[in-house]
């Protein structure tokens, strides 16, 4: 436990106007009046009232011999860190050139009373490419390929698959040039030729290829229902590459019969396809809560060592560890590097340090060493030179964890953009560190010597290289297979309840940002892996009975939320702490919570489906569904049955 911080004088304002009177009646008998109307207790109140003041100031001063001494051990407060989502973009028309959607391009919420509105910015430029057909394909399971025309109108009908369809059969769609990240629409002329299948689920799947395999392609809207009728098919791309396909070169798209899963039909005969177009209505970037500042000019330096300059916009948000300072010389702009420390940096590096929070810029100090020389760790600018930041970022917090649909105000002008909204909940945010978050966090890493060795030390520095990673779980690589690895599994800030499984896998830049956070404190040999997760998709099949008077659709809305926030991965579990890593999850544990939502009578029978996460693929049902250290669940819409009393 820690040692209790001591309260030099517990006195409070009754205690000294009730010592004072007691001293007066010692010192001045001659006084008897104590009345409160009394001048000479008004005086008594008065002065007891300064000295509380100056006692409550002396019993600060713990705490502040506390935070000093956190200043000297080089402790600072973790920075914000700015909550992110993926933005879409929406065109008016289709155009016939390439629209580009500039990076830091500014998206806003809607002004709400007093409050200002929650800005984000594109992380990168995205170019809404001008797409056509080209060529097409068709490809039967395990045979050649065969050139079709799609384009023209006048020509015959196209078979996309075999005369009964088998699965693998893929048609093939050639683009004249990559759609990354963009939406395109097929617009499709058909024949209602593939009977057998369901509209609204056809056995089939669409890929891109990426440049190294085909990547799934997320199907936005179908009206066609498998190819069967005319209608618009919308397609999300993400990364797309050309390719070569029997001699054709072009930007492809795949379309392939899958397996039926339950009770989904399958195709009797394929589809027939008159013609076919394409053109791109839109595209999807990521953006980040925050607001970029570029060429931000400090002021000129005097050439004294030490010297300190305060940026602008504060506080920076968290991950700008390569930020970088220009100063101006007779040939140019020179770049310096931010570091952590000036400790072991020699006198003509070129280095400055910079608190996130106060914005503080500082280079390296001048020390007097014993013999009475001094020492230069890091160099000095010249004096008269012009200090710039080329680029930071300022902002984040839990503001920033904004719902899907919320931005949709465009404050940078884009032609022909007629709508754009966050396709996603925006996550991630957190607020910057507290003075008592940060004591706490101090006792421990006074302990860790900012060195990961045990499991909790890379736990504790993972969460303190990314404020938005919430959760960490540290396992030995030895149990995988792997001697001398350290798996580090993290979750990013998640909202409650069910979310899109993007949402699960923090960003790439955050990754790789912890990755080089740890490399530098591991032990020398140590391989340090930081990544999501393996997440088990779960569904929950259930035949339950309601009581009469209550609302269906309400009872059973609140019985699939019970059980997305049961098994959620910050926020389930029976602690309300999360679904604990490698916790096996049973039919009983879902009786357990569908027996507490208001207005279920009782339940029936409840089965567990398993689904691949990434693919969407149903196993059979079990009643138990057993994990592995390194597994998380991810909860998929529930199937609720309702029996009649």
């Amino acid at each position: 436990m820690s040692l209790p911080s001591p309260n030099l004088d517990d006195r409070a304002f009754q205690d000294f106007v009730d010592e004072a009177k007691r001293l007066l009646q010692q010192r001045a008998p001659e006084w008897t009046d104590n009345n409160v109307a009394d001048p000479g207790v008004t005086l008594i109140e008065t002065f007891a009232y300064m000295v509380d003041q100056l006692v409550f100031r002396l019993n600060k001063v713990p705490d502040l011999h506390w935070i000093k001494f956190l200043d000297f051990l080089g402790e600072t407060l973790r920075p914000p860190a700015a909550a992110y989502t993926t933005m879409q973009f929406s065109l008016a028309v289709a155009q016939s050139t390439d629209i580009l959607v500039p990076a830091s391009t500014v998206i806003s919420t809607v002004r709400r009373g007093e409050d200002p509105p929650v800005s984000f910015t594109t992380d990168r430029e995205m170019v809404l490419v001008s797409t056509s057909i080209t060529s097409a394909l068709t490809q039967p399971v395990g045979g050649a390929f065969k050139v079709v025309d799609i384009t023209d109108k006048t020509s015959e009908d196209v078979e996309c698959f075999s005369d009964v369809p088998a699965v693998g059969d893929a048609f093939f769609i050639g683009l004249n040039k990559p759609a990354s990240n963009c939406i395109i629409r097929l617009t499709v002329d058909s024949r209602i030729e593939g009977i057998g299948v369901d509209p609204k689920r056809p056995p089939r799947a669409f890929d891109a290829w990426n440049g190294r395999s085909w990547e799934p392609v997320e199907c936005l809207l179908d009206t066609t229902g498998g190819f069967n009728r005319k209608g618009t098919v919308e397609l999300s791309i993400g990364e797309q590459r050309e390719n070569s396909l029997n001699g054709l070169t072009a930007s492809w798209l795949r379309v392939r019969v899958t397996e039926t899963q339950g009770d989904q039909p399958e195709y009797k005969e394929s589809p027939k396809i008159r013609s076919m177009a394409a053109e791109t209505i839109g595209g999807f970037v990521p953006a980040t809560h925050c607001q970029i500042i570029k060429g931000e000019m400090l002021g000129r330096t005097a050439g004294t060592p030490g010297e300190s300059f305060a940026l602008n916009r504060i506080p920076l948000i968290a991950g700008q560890e390569d930020l970088v300072l220009e100063v101006s010389t007779p040939d140019g702009w020179e770049k310096w590097t931010r570091v952590e420390t000036f400790a072991n940096r020699g006198p003509s590096e070129k280095i400055f340090t910079l608190d996130n929070i106060s914005g503080e810029l500082r280079f390296g100090p001048m020390v007097r060493l014993p013999d009475g020389s001094t020492r230069n760790y890091g160099a000095t600018p010249p004096s008269g030179s012009n200090l710039r930041v080329p680029l930071y970022r300022a902002g984040g917090g839990v503001v920033g964890n904004v719902d899907s649909g919320s931005l949709r105000l465009l404050r940078t002008s884009i032609p022909f953009i007629t709508k754009v909204k966050n396709i996603h909940p925006a996550v991630g945010g957190v607020d910057a560190e507290s003075i008592d978050d940060l004591k706490a966090r101090a006792a421990i890493n006074v302990r860790a010597r900012n060195r990961a060795v045990s499991a909790a030390d890379f736990e504790l520095l993972t969460q303190q290289a990314s404020p938005s990673l919430v959760r960490t779980k540290c396992l030995n690589g030895a149990d995988f297979g792997s001697p001398g690895t350290v798996l580090v599994l993290v979750v990013p800030d998640i909202q409650p309840g069910r979310v899109p499984f993007e949402l699960l896998r923090p960003r790439n830049e955050t990754l790789d940002s912890v990755k080089k956070f740890i490399d530098e404190r591991r032990l020398v040999g140590t391989t340090v892996r930081i990544e999501p997760p393996r997440y088990l998709g779960i569904s929950v099949a259930a035949r339950v009975a309601l009581h009469v008077s209550a609302d269906e659709e309400q009872v059973l809305s609140a019985a699939d939320a019970a059980i997305a926030q049961f098994l959620h991965p910050l926020y389930g579990g029976y602690g309300g702490d999360g679904w604990p890593f490698g916790r096996d999850l049973s039919v009983g544990d879902i009786y357990s919570v569908l027996q507490k939502v208001p207005g279920l009578l009782y339940v029936d029978v409840a089965r567990l489906i398993p689904i691949d996460a990434v693919s969407g693929v149903k196993a059979e049902p079990t009643d138990k569904v057993s994990l592995k250290p390194h597994d998380l669940i991810y909860s998929f819409p529930s199937d609720f049955e309702v029996i009649s009393q």
